[in-house]
């Protein structure tokens, strides 16, 4: 997948640098993340929202003042909450809180259209996005009612528990390191500055293993503040 993902970046840098009616702008952004992961296919399982946030440079290549494309790299954080009845007979239930936290870098391909609104500009954007996972966690938080005398959830070997996260394609791996999908976005420009919110969409099954038919996919919904250099 790393190999894709030069590829991607060797065609885009070749077809920018063949041009030569068109500007080269950088930039930076930072902004917060409220992440999300559609599940299917897990029995008992529900999930939830985590904040994380998203850090990068920003690389834009200018058509005509009203549609430029749009790429960069971007730290973005992912993942989910998850809440998991483990264990129930009517008088014991044992559940367990565990949060995915995986860091991406992630690469996106938008195409944006300004539309000019004095003394700003609009911005509408849609492409899609190439991820790998560089990092992450794993915490895991069991609790219990009803025990029965005497057991505690450390004698069951239910210990509480932040591990780094397992990437790969095996069972013993928590999750798949490749993402792609696709964002959408809408933003204001005033002079340098850019404010932006968007909706990445993930295509991409996250689950290691597909036997069961289970699924992972991530959802980010973000909000960004950004600086163009030289504007």
């Amino acid at each position: 997948m790393k190999k894709y993902i030069c590829l991607i970046l060797i065609v885009l840098v070749s077809f920018i640098t063949t041009q030569t009616n068109a500007q080269l702008s950088l930039g930076v952004k930072a902004g917060l993340n409220l992440s999300n992961m559609t599940v299917s296919g897990y029995t008992g399982v529900t999930e939830s929202s985590r904040m994380s946030f998203h850090a990068g440079a920003i690389l834009d290549y200018s058509f005509s003042k009203s549609f430029i494309l749009e790429s960069g790299l971007v730290l973005s954080g992912k993942g989910a909450n998850f809440d998991l009845n483990i264990f129930s007979n009517g008088a014991t239930t044992i559940t367990l809180a565990s949060t995915l936290s995986p860091l991406y870098i992630e690469m996106p391909i938008n195409a944006v259209y300004k539309v000019d609104i004095k003394p700003a500009k609009l911005l509408i954007f849609a492409g899609p996005y190439f991820a790998l996972a560089v990092s992450g966690n794993r915490t895991n938080e069991y609790s219990a009612t009803g025990l029965p005398a005497g057991t505690t959830l450390a004698t069951l070997g239910l210990n509480n528990e932040s591990i780094g996260l397992k990437f790969g394609t095996d069972a013993n791996s928590d999750m798949r390191s490749f993402d792609m999908g696709l964002n959408f976005g809408a933003g204001i420009e005033y002079s340098n500055f850019l404010f932006r919110l968007q909706y990445g969409l993930g295509l991409s099954n996250l689950n290691p293993t597909t036997s069961n038919n289970e699924v992972l996919k991530n959802n980010v919904f973000g909000i960004s503040v950004g600086y163009m250099f030289g504007k």
